[in-house]
Parts: C-alpha cells; sequence; structure tokens
C-alpha cells in the first residue's frame, strides 16, 4: 500500500506582502486583504471566489486564518529572538506595568 505525505494546505508565501498564497487541495488560492482568489492554472490569472462558494467551503477561509496566524507567530518569535532584551527582563516590566496577571 503506498500513501502519500503530500500535505492538504501548503503555504505558498507572500506574508511580508499582505497577500497570502496557500494550495489547499490541488488549487492554489491567493488572499489579498479580505478578498479571497482562485489561481487559473492554465492562464495564471486570479479569479474571486464568490461568497456563495466561500459558505459552502468554509474551511478555505479557516485555512488561511491558521495560516495568518502561525506566520504572525513565527515573525514574532523570530523577532524575539533578535532582541537583545532578555525573556526575564521583558515578564518583569510587563508585570510591573500591570499588564500580566501575578
Amino acid at each position: 500500500m503506498t500513501t502519500s505525505n503530500q500535505k492538504f494546505a501548503e503555504y505558498l508565501g507572500g506574508y511580508e506582502l499582505n497577500s497570502i498564497s496557500m494550495r489547499l487541495g490541488h488549487t492554489v488560492y491567493v488572499e489579498q486583504g479580505k478578498d479571497i482568489f482562485v489561481k487559473d492554472r492554465k492562464t495564471g490569472e486570479l479569479e474571486k471566489v464568490t461568497l456563495e462558494e466561500q459558505v459552502a467551503k468554509p474551511w478555505i477561509r479557516q485555512n488561511f486564518d491558521r495560516e495568518r496566524a502561525f506566520q504572525r507567530r513565527k515573525a514574532f518569535a523570530i523577532g524575539m529572538q533578535s532582541s537583545h532584551i532578555p525573556l526575564h527582563e521583558r515578564r518583569a516590566y510587563k508585570k510591573r506595568m500591570g499588564w500580566v496577571g501575578a
């Protein structure tokens, strides 16, 4: 028995440019702002996904939301690693300011 290890959702890039593109199944979707587009395989043109299709396929929006949150966390983690302020000092400062519970 052979199984495919290909994932259903694959991030293709563009988070930095505010235009996320993902492959969901065999189709490439691009999100620009609040709009989602389907990339045509032959011509490469973008075609807007209708509201009816978004309602019928809620997993499209869910995958984009999940990936956007992951990319935001990843960028934050990379930024914190390159910061010159140690973690315990950041936590102590937030605690002193009352931004974090005891």
